[in-house]
Formats: C-alpha cells, structure tokens, sequence
C-alpha cells in the first residue's frame, strides 16, 4: 500500500505573482509547481475572509487532487502591509476517500507543522532549511495516512476505501462527463460521496473549483462511465466554474427541499448552464430535490418543484444523500434518457 504526496509551499511576489517558493519531493514537475501557485494564490483573489479550514480543490491539468491552506500574515515591507501564502497537499484521486475522511486529522498535523515552519519563512531562513522541514513533514503525513488506512482495512472491504486506479478498472463502452451544479450547502458533494462510496458527509465543506470523481454503471449489458464533476457553489467561483462546463453530456441541478432560496435559484442555474453550451439541445439536465428525508423541514413541495420541472422541460427526482434514496436512480435515469431520446446507439 502507497500513499504518493507532493508539498508545496507558494507565495505571491509583487514583481512575479504566484511562484512555488519550496516544495518537496524535488521532482515536482515545473508545470505541476506553476498551476498549483498560481491556482491557489488566486484563491486570495475570491476570498474576502480568509478561512481556516482545509480547502479541497481539483487539479485536472496535474490529474491531482489537493488539501490547501491559506496563509497571510502581516509585513510592513510590501504592499498592502502583508504576505500571501498557501501550502498544498496533493494526492492521487485513489487514496481522496482516506483524506476526505480523516481531514480534521490531517488539518491538526499542519497545524502542528506551521507552528515551526512558518516563523522560519518569516525570517527568510534559507531555502534548503525549509525544504528540510517540508521532508520531514512529507514523512510524518505519509506515516500518519499509512497508519490511518491500515486502520481502515482491517475493519472495511480495502476496495470501498481504496479503489483501484482508472488503468485497473475494466474499460466502459461509454463515458459522460457529468456536472452537478446549485447553491452552497444542498448536498451536491454528499450526492456523489453516496453514489460512489455509499458514504455521506456530515459536515459540509465548501467546494473550491471542481472535484472530479468517477464510477461505472450498466445498464443493458452496456458499462457506462459516469466522470463527476462537482462544481463550486458560491457565485464569487462563477468564472472558474464557467471554465470545467466545456465537454459535459450530462448535468444535475440540485437543490435544497429545506432552503426555499436554493429552489428559487434554479432557473438562474438552468440558464447559466443554457448560456455556456452552444450544444445545449443535445445536453442531458435533471433536477434534484435533495435531503427528502427531513420531512418536517421540507419547504418545496413535490407539485412545485414537478411544475418547474415541466416548464423547463427536465426531469425530476427527490432525493437524499443521506439514507441514499433515488441517488443511483438519477444517474440510470440520465443514461436512460440518452438512450431513449437517440443520444446514445448501442
């Protein structure tokens, strides 16, 4: 068993912007090093308060998921009368269950690691010493992970929790990239943690960008591979969101049956997704009413979200990430949909 990571440590300079100012291993490709700085640095860009929490961010071009935690702290000498850093964790889209699931855990061992590392960066230490510190620190999270999913398989099937790589899993005859698109906090990333790890994720975490997953179904004795794209909620993510919309077949708007103002923004949802596809006629779109399950705090009845449905002329589904109703139902019914309607010829 192997957990692969890469560290980096980046930081915005005013005369050159977002640069990886440390990272560990040294074989970090430089394509690699320059997207994840300038991805994360951008982030400064978006936030008005900076949050403490680990944000979970995608990597495509890298094929690379990533922990990042923001950092500023005050400098007189530069502009604005402060600095702008980020420290990324990147990791392999086989091993996101074990770091989704022990993320607070992960969050404490950074902590604990910047409690020394950052007064270093502060003083300018030497950059061979920081690079040090990032190794040992590369080990310590390693070890920390191994231990944690040794844990795991001796109580869980190793398959749930570790899932082959894409080169092993049998080829699909058919692959859709699919977005799942709503406001903050409807239950867009429990959906798919359900559907293809049959978990569901107590406390929310924002989405920043797109987390990218993937699972096959069957459907008529044909395999179908359904690559999940779970877009970023908040508005102030719209231009970035707008950029991963390009190749989908498939979308599924969702919203939140308790929160009224989740309902009332789909049709902003449907015409965000109608004005970034000059193909849109040949795009898949469901809706999804999610958390059916909290029946005493349902808002949005059936009629009204069945009547909105018909007016944009889309399917719809109750659904709920937590006791997993409908959640495999709303992807056959996308494929199902594309066989009937001619998308797809088997």
């Amino acid at each position: 068993m192997e957990i692969e990571l890469q560290i980096i440590f980046s930081q915005f300079d005013e005369k050159i912007g977002p640069y990886p100012y440390v990272f560990y291993p040294t074989d970090i490709s430089k394509y690699t090093q320059s997207n994840v700085s300038s991805v994360t640095i951008d982030l400064f860009t978006y936030s008005k308060k900076i949050s403490d929490e680990l944000i979970i961010m995608s990597f495509p071009q890298a094929k690379k998921k990533g922990l990042i935690k923001l950092l500023e702290w005050k400098d007189p000498t530069r502009r604005g009368g402060r600095r702008e850093a980020t420290l990324s964790i990147l990791f392999e889209e086989k091993d996101d269950s074990i770091l989704y699931k022990y993320k607070d855990d992960i969050e404490e061992q950074i902590k604990t690691f910047l409690v020394d590392f950052m007064p270093l960066v502060q003083k300018n230490e030497d950059k061979d010493i920081l690079r040090y510190e990032l190794k040992k620190f590369h080990k310590n999270i390693q070890e920390f992970l191994l231990k944690l999913a040794s844990q795991e398989l001796q109580f869980a099937d190793s398959s749930k929790q570790f899932p082959k790589t894409q080169e092993q899993l049998p080829k699909s005859d058919y692959a859709f990239k699919t977005i799942i698109i709503g406001d903050p906090g409807v239950g867009k990333t429990s959906m798919i943690l359900q559907f293809t790890d049959k978990a569901f994720r107590r406390s929310y975490i924002p989405t920043i960008g797109a987390n990218i997953t993937e699972k096959a179904i069957t459907l008529y004795d044909t395999s179908f591979q359904m690559i999940l794209w779970d877009l970023a909620g908040q508005s102030k993510f719209q231009k970035i969101r707008s950029l991963y919309y390009n190749g989908a077949q498939c979308v599924i708007i969702v919203f939140d049956l308790t929160k009224s103002e989740s309902f009332e923004n789909i049709r902003d949802w449907y015409s965000d997704v109608k004005n970034n596809f000059t193909n849109f006629d040949d795009i898949e779109v469901a809706l999804c009413g999610n958390k059916c399950d909290l029946e005493d705090e349902i808002k949005i009845s059936q009629d009204e979200a069945l009547k909105l449905a018909a007016e944009l002329n889309i399917g719809y589904l109750e659904t709920s990430a937590r006791i997993g109703k409908n959640i495999d139902k709303v992807f056959d019914d996308l494929v199902d949909n594309m066989i009937s309607k001619g998308k797809i010829n088997l």
